[in-house]
């Protein structure tokens, strides 16, 4: 039987990164409706869903995004987010 080796949870940096990477890495612009196929990914990943939400929060206060989709948590990038991201 083989023994599962336990990972430490993820810290704001390394979810913010990870997050970082999987929007700077879809399609330009962001199709509407993938920002919420990549939140759901980052929790199959084993990534908490509060600290992600933080990270947007983050984007949000920077100007990054907009929420176009509250329910869905659907993000658009701006302008600034454009260049933050690409």
């Amino acid at each position: 039987m083989t023994v599962k080796k336990k990972t430490a949870p993820a810290t704001f940096d390394e979810t913010r990164e990870w997050l970082f990477k999987r929007v700077a890495s879809a399609p330009r612009p962001l199709p509407s409706g993938r920002f919420p196929v990549i939140l759901e990914e980052a929790v199959r990943e084993g990534f908490s869903r509060e600290i992600l939400l933080n990270a947007l929060d983050m984007w949000l206060n920077y100007g990054y995004c907009r929420i176009i989709d509250p329910i869905a948590q659907d993000i658009e990038l701006t302008e600034e987010g454009m260049r933050y991201f690409y």
